[in-house]
């Protein structure tokens, strides 16, 4: 039988979307699309890029309080 060890030892909370969390969030994927552009612009470079940018205007349509799943390491 196989186990996922990452998903042991991380849990899903349920957090409210706030202008901090949001800045957090396209914060990290500014942080991704950056080291992107450090790649050769190959088409699955391409398709993360675009990944990215839909995912960021996701991101900043949601409005305040939106329950947002995040994944967090248990301690």
């Amino acid at each position: 039988i196989h186990t996922d060890r990452r998903k042991e030892n991380e849990m899903t909370v349920i957090k409210p979307l706030t202008p901090n969390l949001r800045k957090e969030i396209i914060d990290g994927i500014n942080a991704q699309r950056r080291e992107l552009d450090t790649c050769q612009n190959t088409a699955y470079v391409s398709i993360q890029k675009i990944s990215l940018e839909t995912l960021e205007k996701l991101i900043r349509g949601l409005p305040d309080g939106y329950p947002i799943p995040l994944e967090r390491r248990r301690n």
